[in-house]
């Protein structure tokens, strides 16, 4: 450890040094001083672990001396020489917080106590000091993963709920360029347990450590979601590149492989939204590019650009169908569709193909990832180009069509997922009685098997308004019930209703109500 002796005695300060040297081999004498003013730019400079010094010296004696230094908050211990005649001085000291004392004349005996027990103190308090800081970065880390997730599922409509969400997660949004990936992870189950997960975060930051910041955290059960950010235009030929390496390295190092989806380049809070959107939505076309490849939302784009969709009214009864069970009602529909797609002058086999895929991944868009995986006809031979390059006519296609569906319903039914039923009321009646719990949009499509994506769209078409939204009124709806009929106080409160950040809760709280929460209690007589 670092040590610095302030005394005017030359011959006491020599003394010591050698004392220490002989004695105490774990400190090292950095400086040595005559008088409190040289002793408080030394000590300043320095910066040492512990200062031994005299208190009756010229200039500035060392009481004055420590009384400056901390108020410049040096941080370090101080052990006071004091003679049996310094007793006054010596309650000063214990005023100032000084611990620690030798008499004089130094013995040997009681220097090298004194500093094992000074330097057993300061390890001590080192140890606690990276607990306290370990742990504040806990809670920061899980705080940003939460906002950032809240923000992923909000979509890019709310960019003044964005803005609040990025606050929370100390990333800065102004001038900022954005992009999002979603990673979905396949290979050995023990691969992905957390220490595992730990090596790909490990992984990602440092494949990615070129950009201003790379925020990734665990989305669902297989898929981790990455925002990076840079204060200029990010390339996107680069970034993409860059995923690649990722993949490989992934696989070389964990043995585990995983397919990706990548969205593009955007500007501002509200482009993370977005961006994220397109990544899943690349994602899900791991159907047709396979497992273990690198998707580009432009690459999709492009792909499905090229032909009209089926009408979004015939997906829906194709849908209804499903979720009923009724496979005759299912393959009239294809059948009705086909009749459409017959009168379309001009289609060549490709754009059928593609048809035919839009029409399946629009069936199935509502089944969880894990169903997909369950169903090896439907995630193997059917949702492939390749599957459908065999069929080169409306007739073939549509008889192989009418089977696919006919294969989805007896899988639902082998499994019992099921009939339809009303997945929304069911999530709000589950929300209403959880809100207190940390909810995400990737626990409810766990809970209730359907797609994040579809639920966070279906939810916003029944109810007119987004999850998180939907989330934050029945919080603060609860906390005002709470600040109405408790006398708990506001940080229980934010605890109480699924807040961990109060500073959060306050704005949120006086967003919906229009009080700050303290003030709604002391104005309820007129709220």
């Amino acid at each position: 450890m670092r040590l610095i002796l302030v005394d005017d005695e030359k011959g006491i300060v020599d003394g010591l040094k050698k004392m220490i040297s002989r004695y105490i081999p774990e400190c090292e004498v950095v400086g040595t001083a005559h008088n409190g003013v040289d002793g408080f730019k030394l000590i300043q400079k320095m910066h040492p672990d512990i200062v031994i010094t005299d208190i009756r010296m010229p200039q500035a004696d060392g009481l004055d001396m420590i009384g400056m230094l901390q108020e410049a908050n040096v941080q370090t211990k101080f052990i006071l020489l004091s003679g049996y005649a310094d007793f006054e001085y010596a309650r000063r000291g214990m005023q100032l917080g000084v611990q620690f004392y030798i008499n004089k004349p130094v013995e040997e005996d009681e220097l090298r106590d004194c500093m094992y027990t000074v330097m057993k103190t300061i390890q001590a308090e080192k140890v606690k000091r990276r607990e306290v800081d370990d742990l504040k970065q806990e809670v920061h880390s899980l705080m940003q993963e939460n906002a950032l997730r809240d923000l992923l599922d909000i979509g890019s409509e709310n960019e003044d709920v964005m803005e609040e969400l990025l606050r929370i997660a100390r990333i800065p949004s102004a001038g900022t360029w954005f992009a999002c990936m979603l990673l979905e992870f396949y290979g050995p189950t023990d691969n992905l347990k957390d220490s595992g997960i730990q090596q790909v975060l490990d992984q990602i930051d440092q494949v990615l450590e070129k950009y201003r910041g790379v925020y990734r955290f665990r989305y669902s059960g297989s898929q981790i979601a990455v925002i990076v950010s840079q204060g200029r235009s990010i390339g996107y030929a680069d970034l993409v590149s860059s995923v690649h390496r990722l993949k490989e390295q992934v696989y070389q190092q964990i043995e585990l492989s995983m397919t990706v989806g990548v969205g593009t380049v955007q500007k501002g809070a509200a482009g993370i939204g977005l961006s994220f959107e397109e990544a899943r939505h690349a994602l899900s076309y791991k159907v047709i590019k396979g497992a273990n490849a690198v998707i580009a939302y432009p690459e999709i784009h492009n792909l499905t650009g090229r032909s009209q969709p089926v009408p979004e009214v015939m997906i829906t009864k194709l849908e209804a169908a499903l979720e009923n069970l009724d496979e005759r009602e299912g393959a009239g529909i294809i059948r009705e569709i086909f009749r459409v797609m017959e009168a379309k002058a001009g289609m060549s086999p490709t754009d059928l193909q593609l048809q035919c895929l839009n029409i399946l991944l629009s069936s199935v868009r509502k089944m969880s990832f894990q169903q997909l995986q369950q169903n090896d006809f439907l995630g193997r031979h059917i949702l492939s180009l390749e599957g459908m390059s065999r069929f080169q006519t409306l007739e073939s296609l549509e008889e192989w069509m009418v089977e696919v569906i006919r294969k989805i319903i007896v899988f639902k039914q082998e499994h019992h997922i099921p009939k339809k039923k009303d997945i929304i009321a069911e999530v709000k009646e589950y929300v209403s009685e959880h809100y207190n719990e940390p909810i995400t949009l990737a626990d409810l499509s766990a809970r209730f098997f359907i797609s994040p994506y579809y639920l966070s769209q279906f939810f916003k078409q029944k109810t007119g308004d987004t999850y998180v939204n939907y989330l934050t009124r029945i919080r603060i709806g609860k906390a005002k019930e709470l600040l109405e009929k408790t006398d708990l106080k506001v940080y229980e409160v934010c605890q109480m209703v699924g807040y961990s950040d109060t500073q959060h809760f306050a704005r949120m709280f006086e967003k919906l109500t229009g009080y700050k929460p303290r003030d709604y209690r002391k104005q309820l007589p007129n709220v």
